[in-house]
């Protein structure tokens, strides 16, 4: 069976590949704009060297704050029908620290909008979980900055 093209791009990048050389060995013409999107989405190896200790600290705050979400849902105490609706948010968090564990570019735009729109809910601007919610924002800013630099983006080609 042969590997999935998110798979295949991952070999190349652990073996040190640039962006643009997957590309030309990867694009086949029907997988061009996947691979656009799979290449785009992963940043380089010595990148994620580089800002490794920083990713590990933005995954354990957000882990914190799903666990302390998580102990709020059972400190509740209510089994109704919205404890379906509680789930939400730790489910979404989880999504979002895979992919930012994976370094993934959805996964810090994603932890940037969702946090700032987390501020709109007073519980979340209480003193420490303030801080806590403004550092992730910044780190997750500062990675995607990093991690993926403008000038690195590969662009679709026109169909002309």
């Amino acid at each position: 069976m042969a590997q999935s093209l998110e798979k295949q791009v991952e070999q190349f990048l652990q073996a040190g590949e640039k962006k643009r050389t997957i590309l030309k060995k990867l694009d086949n013409g029907d997988n061009h704009a996947k691979l656009i999107y799979v290449l785009n989405n992963k940043s380089l190896l010595h990148r994620r060297h580089k800002y490794l200790w920083i990713n590990v600290a933005l995954a354990i705050a957000l882990l914190l704050v799903t666990l302390n979400r998580l102990l709020a849902i059972s400190n509740a105490g209510h089994f109704d029908f919205y404890l379906l609706a509680d789930f939400i948010v730790p489910t979404i968090n989880f999504y979002v620290l895979r992919e930012i564990l994976l370094f993934q570019r959805t996964g810090y735009m994603f932890l940037t909008v969702l946090t700032g729109l987390a501020l709109l809910y007073p519980e979340n601007r209480t003193m420490p979980l303030l801080f806590v919610n403004i550092g992730m924002i910044c780190l997750a800013v500062f990675l995607y900055v990093k991690l993926f630099p403008k000038n690195e983006i590969l662009e679709r080609r026109s169909k002309s």
